[in-house]
């Protein structure tokens, strides 16, 4: 994940998924009706990218091209494709990845880097916490970065969606940071959110800074 008001926090987590929302394939991430993210080289998803400070205003909007180019790698037996997200919240050289039950999206930054991460897992109820590990980002404060499935479907822009949170939390269990993804299978990546600190606030708030929306895609 690569974006301006992005910070870096590395997270591995253990995925227990408990039940499946979409069809199983022998290769789903190539296959664009059944795949909850359509990887086959050559598709194109157009976002619409925008950026907002704590009262809500918007600072910028922006079109943004994702594309999936024809180079691969694999880590464990799973096959990561490249993502060309230059202006959007992936960045360039990112890979993505099905797992081969059809159930769960994970992320590598770069082809060189040694270890994925899932952002995204089906689940068989709303706030299941699919897994954990600790945010090393404040050594003096380590806290817990978490990510939790809904079962429930929303409609975002059109699609139904499933919906996966991030979040991190600071050694006090206040919630420092948190990203949000709307998945449809079949389409792909619908909506991404990041919540930042609130600088005005002082209870821990958190406010919406940045959005992703698919406006379109093209799959083949």
């Amino acid at each position: 994940m690569r974006k301006i008001f992005f910070f870096a926090v590395i997270i591995c987590l253990v995925v227990v998924v408990a039940c499946s929302k979409t069809s199983t394939s022998s290769n789903p991430s190539v296959n664009n009706a059944t795949s909850i993210l359509p990887l086959k080289a050559g598709n194109i998803w157009i976002y619409q990218d925008s950026g907002f400070d704590a009262n809500a205003n918007l600072l910028g909007s922006y079109k943004d091209s994702s594309f999936i180019t024809s180079l691969s790698t694999s880590r464990n037996g799973v096959n990561f494709y490249e993502i060309n997200d230059s202006l959007g919240w992936f960045g360039t050289g990112s890979f993505l990845a099905v797992d081969p039950s059809n159930t769960s999206l994970y992320g590598l930054d770069s082809l060189n880097a040694a270890s994925p991460y899932i952002f995204f897992a089906n689940a068989p109820s709303d706030g299941y916490l699919i897994g954990s590990s600790s945010d090393l980002s404040n050594p003096a404060c380590i806290g817990l970065d978490a990510l939790y499935g809904f079962a429930s479907t929303y409609n975002v822009a059109g699609h139904a969606c499933y919906k996966s949170l991030d979040d991190v939390k600071d050694c006090n269990g206040n919630i420092i940071y948190a990203v949000v993804y709307y998945i449809s299978p079949g389409v792909g990546i619908v909506r991404i959110e990041e919540y930042s600190p609130n600088p005005n606030s002082t209870t821990n708030n958190l406010y919406l800074d940045y959005s992703q929306t698919l406006q379109s895609n093209k799959l083949n």
